[in-house]
């Protein structure tokens, strides 16, 4: 099991002391830092022709300094102990500047609060959320806005990974995921799988020359061999745990007949999970703008914290600059 070492905690606008307590409590749980930080945006060109260089950078100063008070401020509401905890305000484009901090920093986990684009903005470049998950080497967790900090449902959405080894590690990292979310809580875990019998739509309608009966007996193989693969890879994940995190995970295993779009958000939403977890295959960011089309649609049809997993080998666009 990969352990949460180093963490990030991206505040951009009003510090939300649930997110705060949570990113705490999962650093406690792993003996990780935590850095919470925020971001500036320097000065536009345009605001620069009418300002002196030395007036502007004064400004700028000001309002780093005003939101450094604000993120020590905000530290200082909730319980901190047993974590070592800096706070620090970057200056920079916010989605260039976070995927810089990560590498430059070692960030292994980044967490953030939701905070959707509006209007055409979001219909032709996404919310910075979106870019954020898609660009970043390492796991992205975006919080939507909470009344209760408790963690009650943990959804964990695996892909079938077959003699895939790619998509194999990458279920392991999700699953990672779902056991750093515990935290020590008292919290249900889901293991979701959405599967379906290759041509299954064509001959459920006896579309070909297959049979009713022999089109049962296929179709009950194929969820038998299904079940058969998600139990031994759960099996093996637990088996690769330490003593106390195999004692605290205990998911319960589901499969999802159909459209892992529409079957997934569906159970999720059911369950009222407070987490979903699932991965990405692709292996490049595209300046954060490409997720993928599976896992961008679910991502739209849930209202919970979503955590985002990439692949081994992952690159963002920086990385292959």
């Amino acid at each position: 099991m990969k352990r949460l070492k180093n963490m990030l905690c991206y505040i951009d606008g009003e510090p939300d002391l649930g997110l705060l307590q949570r990113a705490v409590r999962w650093c406690r749980q792993h003996g990780a830092r935590l850095t919470v930080g925020d971001v500036v945006e320097p000065p536009h060109s345009h605001e620069l022709l009418s300002s002196s260089t030395d007036n502007t950078k004064y400004i700028q100063g000001l309002i780093v300094d005003d939101r450094l008070r604000q993120l020590d401020e905000a530290i200082e509401e909730i319980d901190s102990s047993g974590v070592p905890v800096s706070t620090r305000v970057f200056v920079g484009d916010p989605l260039e500047t976070i995927l810089g901090a990560v590498q430059e920093y070692g960030f292994d986990f980044v967490a953030k609060e939701w905070a959707p684009a509006q209007g055409v903005r979001k219909r032709l470049f996404g919310s910075i959320d979106t870019k954020l998950m898609g660009a970043c080497p390492c796991p992205v967790a975006i919080g939507r806005p909470r009344t209760d900090e408790k963690i009650r449902r943990i959804v964990v959405a695996l892909d079938y990974d077959a003699n895939d080894e790619s998509k194999a590690r990458l279920n392991q990292h999700i699953l990672d995921t779902a056991v750093v979310a515990l935290a020590g809580e008292s919290t249900e875990v889901y293991v979701v799988h959405a599967w379906s019998m290759y041509g299954e739509s064509i001959l459920a309608h006896g579309r070909g020359s297959v049979p009713p009966e022999q089109f049962k007996e296929e179709l009950e193989k194929a969820r038998s061999e299904r079940q058969q693969w998600l139990d031994s890879l759960i099996d093996g994940y637990r088996a690769g745990l330490d003593e106390e995190s195999s004692a605290r995970f205990s998911p319960k295993l589901e499969l999802l007949r159909g459209d892992p779009r529409v079957v997934i958000p569906n159970r999720v939403n059911e369950l009222e999970a407070d987490i979903l977890s699932l991965g990405t295959v692709a292996r490049r960011g595209l300046s954060g703008l490409l997720i993928g089309n599976t896992s961008e649609e679910i991502l739209d049809r849930v209202d919970c914290t979503v955590v985002l997993n990439k692949p081994v080998g992952f690159l963002t666009a920086s990385s292959e600059a």
